[in-house]
């Protein structure tokens, strides 16, 4: 199995960011705001599910279904090899899933840049889909933005995700979290 990546590089005033899978890199804005901060998403999920991820993944002779499960439940669309029911990937990069690239799951990360506002951006939270899966970005950066050191807010935000993962799944998926306070944080 592989794993996924988001990188978040700043030179000066500039944000780049690679991201390959599910991962996420979001900033947290003042814009305009009197009090709090909106959340502002830097990466894209890669989804089995977006039409030009799905694409490929069928030219490479790969599927995408959801699986229902006993409780008639629709799961999360998944990328399965053509001719049996595996890997059952919920995102459509990887790094490193020989298995799943046979079937068009891509390791080639997506690049964003940006450039950094030091009045407006605030904070910046780069996480795994452990963090993402039950959590809006908002929710995120509202939690984030209540803690007085970014380790307050890492703590938190791992504790509210295996909350919400006890509450919905019965089982916890491994969510890693980075939080940054940046010069715009009032």
């Amino acid at each position: 199995s592989g794993t996924t990546l988001v990188l978040g590089v700043v030179r000066g005033r500039r944000l780049t960011v690679a991201n390959v899978g599910d991962s996420r890199l979001i900033l947290a804005k003042r814009a305009g705001l009197q009090t709090g901060y909106a959340a502002d998403p830097v990466s894209e999920d890669h989804k089995p599910d977006l039409p030009a991820e799905k694409a490929r993944i069928q030219r490479a002779g790969g599927r995408v279904f959801a699986v229902q499960y006993e409780d008639g439940v629709q799961g999360p669309q998944r990328v399965w090899l053509g001719h049996v029911d595996v890997p059952g990937l919920a995102m459509s990069r990887s790094l490193g899933d020989v298995v799943a690239h046979t079937a068009g799951v891509s390791s080639e990360p997506d690049f964003f840049e940006r450039d950094l506002d030091p009045n407006d951006d605030a904070m910046m939270v780069l996480a795994s889909d452990g963090l993402w899966e039950f959590m809006s970005d908002q929710e995120v950066i509202d939690m984030a933005a209540n803690q007085r050191e970014p380790s307050g807010a890492v703590n938190t935000l791992i504790r509210e995700a295996n909350q919400r993962w006890m509450r919905e799944e019965a089982v916890v998926d491994d969510t890693t979290v980075i939080a940054l306070f940046l010069r715009g944080r009032r």
